[in-house]
């Protein structure tokens, strides 16, 4: 279904996985919108370590919802504490 990791140093195990998740907050996900575009929102989240379950933020109508009941593909992804030192580079770092 999904294609492997292809460079593994970058991969990391499901422990770090977890306090990602449990340490923040925010994230953005990614749908299929309308006419096959695609469709990304920043959106607040709530990870239950208990039952392993991420709930979303959100009202029960309207864009992203009609995205999902068109097509359960998404991608989530969860921002990091990073902060950006204007005086090294452009790249955030944590």
């Amino acid at each position: 279904m999904f294609k492997p990791i292809r460079k593994k140093i970058n991969e990391i195990d499901r422990a770090a996985i977890e306090a990602l998740l449990q340490s923040n907050r925010r994230g953005i996900l990614a749908m299929n919108g309308d006419n096959g575009y695609p469709y990304a929102i920043p959106i607040n989240y709530f990870y239950d370590c208990d039952k392993k379950k991420i709930y979303f933020h959100g009202a029960k109508a309207g864009h992203k919802v009609d995205a999902l009941k068109t097509s359960d593909k998404i991608c989530f992804t969860v921002y990091g504490n990073e902060c950006i030192d204007e005086s090294e580079s452009w790249a955030p770092y944590v």
